[in-house]
């Protein structure tokens, strides 16, 4: 990879590693550091990226993921990794904005059901796309979804209970 080839990837790609880092990990400080991370493993190894596989952006989140999960698994080593590992809590709608309310409600999802969700509705990529990402079957980005889905239903269950009062009326 030249120079000028790193560059444009970095341009092109630097915001969506950001978004997802961001999600991933819940700190601004800890995305820059898996974003940084990440595109210094493309810089020292770029051979690793084959375009017959996929593209690069789905390269680098996977790059990301990898780099979120060691990160993790570094802060909270007893923590489980499973996709069934956790049920969620309903949230506390109290005093928060809609928003903010969601954002708790994706952030306390496990993370694999997290990183499922964060490219399927926020970076807006094929189950196909997410599972070379993420280096899983189809089937089982499918059942993470379906579970990262459930247990939001599940988080956010008091924000249809306060439709009407806090968060507005129906328009």
């Amino acid at each position: 990879m030249t120079d000028a080839e790193f560059r444009e990837a970095y341009r092109r790609h630097k915001d969506v590693l950001y978004r997802f880092a961001r999600r991933m990990s819940g700190s601004a400080a800890a995305a820059e550091d898996i974003v940084q991370d990440s595109f210094l493993a493309l810089w020292r190894n770029s051979s690793a990226f084959d375009p017959d596989r996929g593209t690069l952006r789905c390269f680098l989140i996977g790059v990301a993921r990898n780099v979120a999960l060691q990160r993790l698994r570094s802060e909270r080593p007893c923590d489980e990794l499973e996709e069934d590992a956790v049920l969620t809590d309903p949230v506390d709608p109290a005093g928060l904005e809609r928003g903010e309310v969601v954002a708790r409600a994706v952030a306390a999802l496990p993370p694999l059901q997290r990183e499922a969700l964060i490219l399927a509705e926020y970076e807006e990529m094929s189950l196909e796309e997410i599972g070379r990402a993420t280096q899983a079957e189809v089937a089982a980005v499918k059942s993470r979804l379906h579970r990262a889905r459930e247990n939001l239903r599940r988080a956010l269950a008091p924000l249809l209970e306060t439709k009407g009062t806090a968060y507005g009326t129906n328009r």
